[in-house]
């Protein structure tokens, strides 16, 4: 047993008994017996009895009443958890295998993979890959427009952040990736050794996305790919997609068994559908080897043939998931070979169920007494199997190098840390879990709920959330309304709004499993009413027109903030109009300006006093449409 909190059993039965017997005289005056054949005293001495049971119970709690309340919560333990990561080989290395390996060739699961140099834990390959001896010779999007924009020289070195597919989520973009043979060998060979996959790496920008655990494959991917040599086109399924989309970093395992032909160049055409926002991407290569810190152990041990049979299995760091079968537990003799099952409790066996007992913490196998469960029978031979890693241990530092065994030298580095490495839950993990599943994982009740689940959901980039005060209709359909706002750039407002139609139902549909049963949710974007403004300003003495002109829409800008992260800006209110006296007090706020002589404001080509809005409307300035002149002052001249 664990003690949780040792100084909450201080109190005795004696202890609580005397302290009822005080209680009596201020409590019960007329209660003058206190011997021990009086009724009283007996429920005194009961309650007493009780309390000591409760108090220690409050200081210890055995493994399995932790386990069942923290079933109440829906958090139930689990082993380690292996770390995962992608290598990505480097072109520019003249021994790295991007340049010594001319001819396809399979690498088989269980692969060991290990840092250079170092005592880091064991990695392996994940999946049976195809290498093939390629280098990328282009990379372009070729936009709804027909024009063409050049990727390659921002994924080779790493940045800056380019959009695969265009900015518009509503019409994306191709991705064209065109390949090269890197020796004289085609790219595909012989079709019967094509059991392999072939992998593309995807690094998404870091500064737009949580990077993702690669090993978290999303179950239908956005993105179609189609491998195209001449006029024939292949298309190519997607086994897995750890990238969700090229929305943050991971790999797509693309199925290329169909391809019978034997090219020099190929290109890989991606196509995506149904995005929730546009991937920002800051590199994409074939060829990434994705890895994780895991080894297979196996214990064998002689059946004993006696009842309540037990052994330990070797090594530390057990995986195992709720619900998991992690263990395989075979018991063979010189003519047969059979494999027996888990189960949580033996006591419910019978004598002839070939069932075994898992201890996930003391890593420990228990066999039946013959009466519940079978017995393992004497000469038999038990062998178990199963998966360790490491957990915490797994997580390696990025830009590290990595060698694979059979290949000698550097194979390549990981660009990102590996992560998702976990020691196995214990208590503490757990009521942690438990008390993040109170704070996080209830009903979405209040604005504030709303508001606070909307800007956490990841990938997303939701900026700003905004509850609606419930009209009368709203309140006779039980309906909520959110207006949700993306995250923005450096560059501040330009071009179309942001929020796309896609977008907001994404928000949607993960938001609604937590709204009130009898209520619906409705996610809509800002009124944004756009204006410009044509002003003449005189700037101060000796100030230089540009510089000023640029003081003024960076002010503009900062006063007509939507979304902001820092509270050293807010962003402007919903509703709250904007009228010419405000653009002009926020200029002539300004050191280098002196004064603002004239500005207007138009809104769809009309000149307007005031920007109006509607309770869920915002301002939004076109400051490249504006005409702002800065007046030298005293000389008249004009920037």
């Amino acid at each position: 047993m664990t003690r949780l909190a040792p100084n909450l059993f201080q109190r005795r039965y004696d202890d609580l008994v005397g302290i009822g017997l005080s209680k009596l005289p201020s409590y019960a005056p007329a209660w003058t017996d206190y011997n021990a054949h009086d009724p009283g005293i007996t429920l005194i001495e009961l309650l007493a009895w009780v309390g000591e049971a409760q108090l220690y119970s409050l200081s210890r709690s055995r493994r399995d009443e932790r386990r069942a309340y923290a079933a109440l919560m829906g958090v139930e333990p689990h082993g380690a958890r292996p770390a995962t990561g992608l290598i990505w080989p480097d072109p520019n290395d003249p021994t790295g295998p991007a340049a010594t390996i001319a001819r396809q060739k399979i690498f088989e699961p269980g692969l060991g993979v290990s840092v250079d140099r170092t005592q880091a834990p064991q990695f392996q390959t994940k999946l049976s890959q195809l290498w093939i001896p390629a280098r990328v010779a282009a990379l372009t999007t070729l936009l709804r427009d027909g024009s063409i924009i050049n990727q390659l020289p921002a994924s080779n070195r790493g940045g800056p952040p380019f959009q695969p597919f265009g900015s518009d989520e509503a019409s994306p973009g191709v991705l064209r990736m065109d390949l090269a043979a890197i020796g004289h060998d085609p790219l595909f060979e012989q079709r019967e050794i094509m059991d392999g996959n072939l992998v593309i790496g995807v690094r998404a920008d870091p500064a737009g996305t949580t990077i993702a655990n690669a090993d978290k494959s999303c179950g239908h991917s956005p993105v179609q790919v189609t491998l195209v040599v001449g006029t024939k086109r292949i298309p190519l399924p997607i086994v897995e997609d750890s990238s969700g989309g090229m929305l943050r970093t991971g790999a797509l395992v693309l199925d290329v068994s169909a391809v019978d032909i034997r090219p020099m160049k190929a290109t890989l055409e991606f196509r995506a559908t149904g995005l929730e926002r546009a991937p920002r991407l800051v590199r994409i290569a074939p060829n990434v080897l994705p890895i994780f810190q895991s080894i297979k152990g196996q214990t064998t041990n002689p059946a004993t043939g006696e009842p309540d049979q037990t052994f330990d299995l070797d090594g530390r760091g057990l995986e195992f998931e709720p619900g998991s079968d992690p263990v395989t537990v075979v018991v063979s003799n010189e003519a047969t070979s059979e494999t027996w099952s888990k189960t949580e409790r033996l006591d419910a066996c019978g004598p002839n169920d070939k069932k075994f007992e898992l201890d996930t913490v003391a890593a420990r196998i228990s066999f039946g007494n013959g009466v519940n469960g079978a017995v393992p029978p004497l000469g038999s031979t038990i062998t178990a199997s199963y998966f360790l890693s490491q957990g915490q241990a797994g997580n390696i530092a990025a830009n590290r190098k990595w060698v694979v065994h059979g290949f000698s030298g550097a194979f390549g580095s990981n660009p990102d840390a590996t992560f998702g490495g976990e020691d196995p839950s214990g208590w503490l993990e757990q009521r942690r879990e438990a008390r993040l599943r109170l704070n996080d994982g209830h009903a979405l009740v209040s604005a504030a709920d709303f508001q606070q689940a909307a800007v956490q959901l990841p990938s997303l980039e939701v900026g700003r959330a905004w509850m609606v005060s419930p009209s009368q209709g709203d309140l006779q359909t039980g309906t909520l309304r959110l207006v949700a706002m993306r995250a923005r750039t450096a560059a501040g407002e330009s071009g179309a709004p942001p929020e796309s139609r896609q977008w907001l139902e994404s928000i949607r549909e993960r938001l609604a499993p937590r709204v009130p049963l009898g209520m619906r949710l409705s996610v809509i974007a800002p009124r944004y009413v756009e204006f410009t403004i044509q002003a003449i300003v005189e700037a101060e003495r000796r100030m230089d027109p540009d510089s000023v002109k640029a003081d003024i829409r960076a002010e503009l800008q900062r006063r007509l903030t939507l979304v902001s992260s820092t509270r050293a800006n807010p962003a402007r209110q919903f509703g709250v109009p904007v009228s010419r006296q405000d653009l002009s007090a926020w200029i002539q706020s300004l050191l280098s300006v002196k004064q603002a002589l004239q500005l207007s404001i138009q809104v769809q080509g009309a000149t307007r006093d005031t920007v109006e809005l509607s309770p869920i409307g915002l301002p939004r300035i076109d400051l490249d449409n504006s005409k702002i002149t800065v007046v030298r002052s005293g000389e008249g001249g004009a920037a």
